[in-house]
């Protein structure tokens, strides 16, 4: 038995490290269990001597026992509980060890996690940013005049044609001109 079961420690912070917990734990279960199997023998007990109870009156046969049964119920059911509370503390007991050797593993394992999910978070951005760079220097190439006119030429210089007659597109204005 560990010393963190004494009667007079009121000190639980102990329980935090996980070795200590697991021990604990099992004590509790081992206390339980054998607090079960003495309700149980109680039950059975009980259950025997209620139900082979003969009161003067009752009837024979199956409506007999049906009749002992059921005063019976009202002293079991009692039992039954405690029993049934028994065998839920000593699952709870391995649920608080498990779910603790859990939330350990996770607290262990979160700072790893988060680095990762910040790194996959920064590579998305990067991503993002090199196919909205790709795209606007495709943008700015496919919108850039081409090399073969001079753009000071005579034809464009204010008498000629508008960019947009003229197939040489050079602003975006230009692109709902020759839409249109």
């Amino acid at each position: 038995m560990t010393e963190i079961n004494t009667v007079g420690s009121q000190d639980l912070t102990p329980l935090l490290n996980l070795k200590v917990l697991s021990t604990w734990t099992l004590d509790r279960q081992g206390e339980h269990n054998i607090d079960l199997s003495t309700y149980e023998r109680a039950l059975a007990t009980f259950q025997t001597a209620l139900r082979s109870q003969h009161v003067e009156g009752d009837r024979t046969g199956m409506l007999g026992s049906w009749q002992r049964a059921s005063r019976a119920r009202r002293v079991l059911k009692p039992l039954k509980t405690l029993v049934k509370t028994q065998r839920d503390a000593a699952a709870a007991a391995e649920e608080l060890r498990v779910a603790y050797a859990d939330h350990v593993a996770l607290v262990a394992a979160l700072p790893q996690q988060r680095r990762d999910k910040a790194l996959a978070k920064q590579n998305r951005r990067q991503a993002a940013g090199a196919l909205a760079s790709k795209s606007l220097h495709k943008t700015a190439s496919n919108m850039a005049p081409s090399g073969s006119e001079d753009e000071d030429s005579g034809e464009t210089a204010g008498k000629g044609p508008a960019p947009a007659q003229s197939g040489q597109i050079r602003g975006i204005n230009d692109l709902f001109r020759k839409a249109g």
